[in-house]
C-alpha cells in the first residue's frame, strides 16, 4: 500500500543517489596541429599537410556528437564528427596535377575511449579516426 511514509522514503533514496553515468553533448570543438604531417596522395606520392585545422562538422548529425562519463567504471567515451582542412593540399592543386575537390573539407568521425585518472582530474585517451565516404582518404588503410 502506498503511504506518505513510503513516498517520503523514496525521496530520501533518490536524494542520496549520485549519478554514476552522465551523458553530454559535444557542441564546440576545434584544434590546430603543432606541426605538419605527411599525407598520402596515392601509392607513390605524399604531401606535407601544413598546419591542420579541425572543427566540429556543421553538416553532421548532431546526435552523433555525444559523450558518456561513467564514474563507477572510471571511463569516458566521446564520439564527434569533425571536418579537417589541410592547407598543404592547396600547394598540391597549384601544380595542376590534381582535382580541385581536394580542397573540400575532409569529414571524419572521431571516437575517444578514455580511462579517468584516479583523482578524476584528467584522462588517458585512445582514439580512432574514421574518414567518411567521399572524403579524400575514405577507405585508406593505415600502415
Amino acid at each position: 500500500m502506498l503511504t506518505s511514509e513510503s513516498i517520503a522514503g523514496r525521496r530520501v533514496d533518490q536524494q542520496e543517489r549520485t549519478a554514476e553515468r552522465v551523458t553530454f553533448a559535444v557542441k564546440a570543438l576545434y584544434g590546430l596541429s603543432r606541426q605538419s604531417v605527411s599525407l598520402p596522395v596515392n601509392g607513390d606520392q605524399t604531401v606535407e599537410s601544413g598546419q591542420v585545422c579541425i572543427t566540429v562538422d556543421p553538416d553532421a548529425d548532431q546526435g552523433g556528437n555525444i559523450g558518456t562519463l561513467d564514474y563507477s567504471a572510471g571511463k569516458l567515451k566521446v564520439r564527434y564528427a569533425v571536418q579537417a582542412v589541410f592547407p598543404g593540399l592547396y600547394e598540391l592543386l597549384r601544380s595542376g596535377d590534381h582535382h580541385p575537390s581536394l580542397l573540400a573539407p575532409v569529414q571524419m568521425v572521431a571516437t575517444d575511449d578514455c580511462i579517468l585518472t584516479g583523482d578524476m582530474k584528467g584522462w588517458h585517451a585512445l582514439g580512432c579516426l574514421d574518414f567518411l565516404p567521399g572524403s579524400i582518404w575514405a577507405g585508406a588503410a593505415g600502415g
